[in-house]
Parts: C-alpha cells; sequence; structure tokens
C-alpha cells in the first residue's frame, strides 16, 4: 500500500506539472517490477524511463555501434540489440559483477573498460556545473577528477558511434565529449536530464535544425520518484 500511495503521489504532481495522464498506464508494469525481486541488470534493460525504453527497443538493430558512461542493465540490452558496445564504468566492484554477467549470456560483443575517478589536491576549484572540469557532484565522488573516464571515447574517431549514452559521472563532460563522436542520424541519450545543469551548456541542443529532441518523463523501475531520459537525435554532422 504505501508503494501505491507514493506511487500516486509522484503521479499526481507529474500530471499537473506537465497536463496530462500518459504515465498512468505505466502504474501495473511499475508495480509488478517493484514486488518482482528482479532488478535491472536480471531483467536486462537500461534503468531509465519505461516509455524511453520502449523507444529504444524500436530503434536499436544490429548495425548500431553504442558507447556508454555507466553500465549495467543497458549494456546487456544493447548488447543483445546492436553490434558493437562499449561500456565505462567508475565502480570497478560492479564492473566486475556485471562482466561475470556479460560472459554467462555470451555477449562476445560488450567490451567493459573500468576507470576509476582520480584524486586530485585542487578538488575545491573544480565547478562540476562546468563540463571542461570532470568533476561530479556526487558525493561519493568527492576529490576526484573524472577526466581519464570522460575522455576515453577520444580513441574513437569522430562520428563512429550511433549511440552514446551519458549515465555515469560527470555527465555534463561526458555530453561535451560524447555530440563528435556521434554520427549524423545518431543519436545521444540524457538520462536524469531533469537537473538542468546537464544540458544548459548545450543550447545547440535545442536547435531543431541540428538535433530532434524526445523527452520522456514518467516512472522508473523499483524507485517512486518519476525520472526523466532526454533522446537526442543527431541532424547534420555538427561538431557542438
Amino acid at each position: 500500500m504505501k508503494d501505491s500511495l507514493l506511487f500516486i503521489r509522484f503521479a499526481a504532481q507529474f500530471a499537473i506539472e506537465n497536463r496530462t495522464l500518459s504515465h498512468i498506464k505505466q502504474y501495473r508494469r511499475w508495480h509488478r517490477d517493484k514486488k518482482s525481486g528482479e532488478s535491472t541488470l536480471s531483467l536486462g534493460l537500461p534503468w531509465i524511463t519505461y516509455d524511453a525504453i520502449k523507444f529504444l527497443e524500436k530503434i536499436c538493430n544490429k548495425s548500431m555501434r553504442v558507447f556508454e558512461w555507466g553500465s549495467g542493465g543497458s549494456t546487456i540490452f544493447f548488447a543483445i540489440r546492436c553490434k558493437e558496445v562499449i561500456s565505462v564504468e567508475h565502480d570497478i566492484y560492479w564492473l566486475n559483477s556485471l562482466q561475470k554477467k556479460i560472459k554467462e549470456l555470451k555477449l562476445n560483443n560488450a567490451s567493459l573498460i573500468g576507470i576509476e575517478g582520480k584524486p586530485v589536491d585542487y578538488f575545491n576549484k573544480l565547478d562540476p556545473e562546468n563540463p571542461d572540469d570532470f568533476a561530479s557532484k556526487e558525493k561519493n565522488s568527492s576529490g576526484l577528477s573524472y577526466e581519464d573516464y570522460v575522455r576515453s571515447i577520444d580513441s574513437y574517431e569522430k562520428g563512429y558511434f550511433d549511440i552514446i549514452v551519458v549515465d555515469g559521472r560527470a555527465r555534463n563532460s561526458c555530453i561535451k565529449r560524447a555530440i563528435p563522436h556521434i554520427k549524423a542520424g545518431g543519436y545521444l541519450i540524457v538520462d536524469n536530464s531533469d537537473r538542468k545543469y546537464y544540458l544548459s551548456p548545450f543550447p545547440n541542443l535545442n536547435n531543431p535544425a541540428e538535433w530532434e529532441k524526445k523527452e520522456f518523463t514518467g516512472p522508473v523501475f523499483f524507485q517512486h520518484a518519476f525520472g526523466k531520459t532526454t533522446i537526442f537525435k543527431k541532424l547534420i554532422n555538427s561538431q557542438r
């Protein structure tokens, strides 16, 4: 009952703010998942809004190359549906658990790369809202620079990837490095995009001549608060 009441609370808030009831259809699935004892890893699904998952199920195909910051059920999801997945993860313990699952499923097209944040003595001078500072607001990331983690994508050619997922640390820094590596017709996926500082440094993402934007707000696996996932389709070969 408590779970249902919390869902209703957030659903009502969302309905008022967005003048829509479209999210109500997800209640049964959300409730089933919440009680199932499963996880996004065991289900092989990204930990994003349900409607965003549905969209990805439509666009993914076996010719696509995917890069993601932040690994988990999404890694399995893309490995099953796409040609290649490169997943960069800052949590080595989690990465080792995922590696076992990937081997168990025999997903040979998924490459997992562990890159932890590095301690720096100038952390107090860094601004997590500045994409050039490679910092994170997460409490357990205090004192760490994620520059190596973010720049890991630079070993690939520009325009190499069909899909890039930003769902890890230092997300605005990742967005900046991701944009030139997405091919025309490819997709940039930003989770928790309701945190405005993720996208505010990139006004060109709101230019309809360059990017097609879709926002998916609503229920998310195993949590009461609603989330927001934004997916941008790159219309031209832009570096911005």
